[in-house]
């Protein structure tokens, strides 16, 4: 039932934190009415290298830190306080990000207009 919405189990990735930071980008958060995802993986970065995270993942939660229904802003702080290990729980829903994505196309269109 649940694979034919586009949604898995929920996994766990370790990444281990360095200067260059953990190699990904997060869309999403309670002020859009949306979930948290990966919106990009940098080619290169730890979590490419390391293979473990996908772009439309939806993140859960960081080093057992929930942020589901939480701001944006809450899962970029916890992510740049992550020291040394950082343990993400994640979910892949691919479905969700295309929507996600689709709205915010929609809404940078509409504000484009607006300037012009």
């Amino acid at each position: 039932f649940a694979a034919s919405e586009g949604h898995s189990h929920p996994r766990v990735v370790e990444l281990p934190k360095t200067e260059e930071g953990l190699g990904f980008n997060i869309m999403g958060g309670k002020e859009q009415n949306s979930p948290i995802y990966i919106s990009r993986i940098i080619p290169g970065g730890i979590a490419d290298r390391h293979g473990g995270l996908k772009r439309g993942d939806q993140l859960l939660s960081v080093n057992g830190v929930s942020v589901e229904g939480e701001h944006h802003e809450k899962a970029v702080e916890l992510l740049k306080a992550a020291q040394g290990k950082v343990k993400l729980v994640v979910r892949y829903t691919p479905k969700v990000l295309e929507e996600m994505e689709s709205r915010f196309e929609k809404m940078r269109s509409a504000k484009r207009r607006q300037q012009n």
